[in-house]
């Protein structure tokens, strides 16, 4: 999963304003469609809420976090060999990968299971026949694999994949020596719904991309240095664009999707920054604030400035104010529709303080001191998940025990 501290761009395909011509392809190991129970509920607050009450330190947690879904935190050990689930509450492991394989550093749960990418080689690296980035669904309860889709092939560039699953398709872009490659995967059976090969910017995922649950967002970076480009809604299934709105020079944009809303988050070069609302049928814009968001769950958008936290509505009507809470310039939140979690204070100043504020009304719950920078991943079961910053290690944040 992309981190959470830092900006985050799309994945930037080269679609035409109007269409792009679609081929269809089968998988490479393509299995049915898959529907996984839900897991086992895990011990603390049931369900994916985190703690509103922090304990005093987190749990560490060996190899790095990268994702967090179906009851269990999937983590990238040192030798990247083989994805390992474990269980929030107890440490104890889950399972672990049955593909022995190079992972990329990113996952993204989708129900009860999860989908990843990784690079394939032959054992001993010189078969050339199956080189190239796979992109998989991993049953969450298991690890073990749903279906999988060779769609860059050739030698990659490391670090030039991305992929998002969203209105039902996962889509993915990549480079290899044979150049970039867009493609549309089905959520379900893997298989390629359409398929580019082009001249294809890159930039980093959207954090959510889904409108409506039948289109997905697309912003084309056109300066990669100025940050001007355009934002596309478009049907997934054809690529077809429906409306597209050009964005001004910025310093960072990062796109949420907020129920029937597109909110766009545009950093400025002083670091201050604008976010916009903008109505996700038409595309055309309904308010206009100061600031950058911090965090968002589906139903508000916190928005940080040098003052303070506001939170605002689909529609950019402000719904609550934290005056004084004030995050670092850059530094991302987390809200999981229940919770607020900010890491608030400079880091220049000393230590950070990890404050938890209802996501209803604003209200301070709790607040953890001294706490070293992190980044905060999600929640699940009562627990919150970080990524720390020394090593590959994560934390685990549980709630704060309960005196009898």
């Amino acid at each position: 999963m992309p981190s959470p501290s830092r900006p985050r761009f799309s994945i930037a395909f080269l679609l035409a304003a109007v269409s792009i011509c679609a081929t269809t392809a089968c998988s490479a190991d393509s299995g049915p469609a898959h529907v996984a129970s839900a897991p086992t509920a895990s011990v603390a607050e049931p369900g994916p809420y985190g703690p509103r009450a922090l304990a005093s330190h987190p749990r560490e947690l060996s190899n790095k976090p990268i994702a967090v879904g179906a009851g269990v935190v999937v983590t990238l050990p040192d030798d990247r060999s083989r994805l390992v689930a474990y269980d929030p509450a107890t440490g104890a492991e889950r399972w672990k990968s049955s593909v022995q394989s190079g992972y990329a550093e990113q996952a993204w749960p989708v129900g009860d299971d999860f989908i990843v990418s990784w690079g394939k080689l032959s054992p001993d690296g010189t078969d050339q026949s199956v080189v190239g980035e796979f992109v998989a669904r991993l049953d969450g309860r298991t690890g073990k694999p749903v279906w999988s889709n060779r769609v860059i092939k050739g030698a990659s560039r490391a670090g030039n994949i991305g992929f998002r699953p969203r209105a039902g398709v996962v889509l993915v872009t990549g480079a290899s020596h044979y150049g970039w490659t867009t493609a549309a995967l089905d959520l379900e059976s893997g298989r390629t719904r359409w398929m580019k090969s082009d001249s294809v910017q890159t930039a980093d995922d959207f954090d959510t991309g889904d409108f409506g649950g039948n289109y997905a967002l697309i912003y084309k970076q056109l300066d990669s240095y100025a940050d001007t480009g355009r934002l596309m809604r478009i049907n997934p299934r054809k690529g077809v664009a429906m409306w597209t709105v050009p964005l001004r020079k910025a310093y960072g944009t990062t796109v949420y999707n907020v129920r029937n809303h597109v909110v766009v988050s545009r950093r400025g070069r002083d670091g201050g920054g604008t976010v916009l609302f903008l109505d996700g049928v038409t595309g055309k814009r309904v308010a206009e604030v100061h600031g950058e968001v911090r965090a968002e769950d589906g139903n508000i958008v916190v928005v940080a400035s040098g003052t303070g936290v506001v939170a605002y509505d689909q529609s950019g009507t402000k719904r609550w104010e934290a005056a004084g809470t004030v995050v670092e310039a850059g530094r991302r939140g987390f809200s999981d529709g229940k919770t607020v979690y900010l890491l608030t204070g400079s880091k220049k100043e000393g230590m950070l303080s990890l404050v938890t504020l209802d996501a209803r009304s604003g209200k301070q719950i709790a607040s953890l001191t001294d706490q070293t920078e992190a980044e905060l991943l999600g929640t699940i079961n009562g627990f919150l998940i970080a990524e720390s910053p020394y090593g590959r290690d994560g934390l685990i944040f549980a709630g704060k025990p309960h005196r009898s």
